[in-house]
């Protein structure tokens, strides 16, 4: 998966439209775009804007735009992980007590 393909997947796993998107990180939707397929580069500004838009949806609590964008750029599944590990820690903390 390349940086614009996991850019398109991280949006689409907080249930945004590159027009909804565009607002929230200060960026065209044809910049999106563009940034989606691969043609444009991002700024560490609009990507640090990018995490904090999909940190701040998936609610995952305990973590920075930086360690999202670390998982980003790793290629990891944030949405899979995170339910993941909720339905793990629900379920030790059900059998602790």
């Amino acid at each position: 998966m390349n940086f614009g393909m996991a850019l398109k997947a991280t949006r689409k796993a907080v249930k945004l439209t590159q027009e909804q998107m565009s607002p929230l990180v200060q960026i065209s939707r044809s910049t999106i775009s563009k940034l989606e397929r691969g043609e444009m580069s991002l700024q560490s500004d609009d990507l640090m804007r990018w995490l904090h838009v999909v940190t701040s949806r998936l609610q995952v609590q305990n973590t920075t735009p930086i360690e999202m964008g670390v998982v980003l750029v790793n290629g990891v599944d944030v949405v899979a992980l995170t339910q993941t590990l909720t339905q793990f820690l629900g379920g030790f903390i059900s059998f602790l007590f």
